[in-house]
């Protein structure tokens, strides 16, 4: 937990963004190997992000209340970048392809997807929303342990149940199984509703680089 805070501190992110309370780590200390691999929530299966850190987000309180997101909605993951989670964090709502984000930068659609067509691409397990085609390396240096790593971001989310559809992977994967607990031909979800969509979590991965 420790490297993700200060990962994200080296961003410079306004502190008002996030809510401790929901902060949780998936390492196998803390989220113990015996445990449950896939969860149930708002009638839908998602899948733990083992081997990595949450940092809680803030909620808007009115959201909560309206849709009962906790009990109703489904848990999906974003991959994105930096800019792009600023974004979204700050803005309060997702981004389609051709929006202007935060930087002034225009959000393109990613390699693999059909030119023009302009959705949000989550999914029920992260090992589909980590691929680097979503979720870029970033270089982050520890002061702390003097090591390199390459960090990647992946925003955990609600989602409003019949408001998206599903689709194959559409990242190359071939025949290759990128998930064993959600198909390949199920593993991805799209839609355009912006408002369908609420970050709560950030969560943050580490691997060390070589030099």
């Amino acid at each position: 937990m420790s490297l993700a805070k200060e990962f994200v501190n080296s961003l410079n992110w306004h502190k008002t963004l996030f809510d401790d309370s929901q902060d949780r780590c998936y390492c196998t200390k803390c989220y113990p190997i015996p445990w449950d691999d896939v969860i149930s929530t708002g009638n839908a299966n998602y899948v733990i992000p083992r081997g990595w850190t949450r940092l809680g987000l803030r909620v808007d309180p009115m959201l909560v209340d309206a849709y009962d997101i906790w009990n109703k909605w489904i848990v999906t993951f974003h991959g994105t970048t930096k800019t792009a989670a600023l974004s979204i964090l700050i803005h309060r709502h997702f981004y389609l392809p051709g929006d202007k984000l935060i930087d002034g930068t225009t959000l393109g659609i990613r390699d693999g997807h059909i030119p023009n067509k302009k959705f949000i691409f989550t999914s029920p397990t992260i090992a589909y929303s980590s691929s680097t085609i979503y979720a870029p390396n970033n270089d982050f240096y520890s002061s702390t342990n003097n090591t390199l790593y390459e960090a990647q971001l992946v925003l955990q989310c609600r989602q409003q149940p019949d408001s998206f559809k599903i689709q194959g992977e559409t990242i190359r994967a071939g025949s290759k199984r990128i998930c064993p607990f959600i198909p390949n031909e199920q593993i991805e979800y799209y839609t355009d509703i912006r408002s369908s969509i609420i970050a709560y979590g950030l969560l943050v991965r580490f691997r060390e680089k070589r030099r």
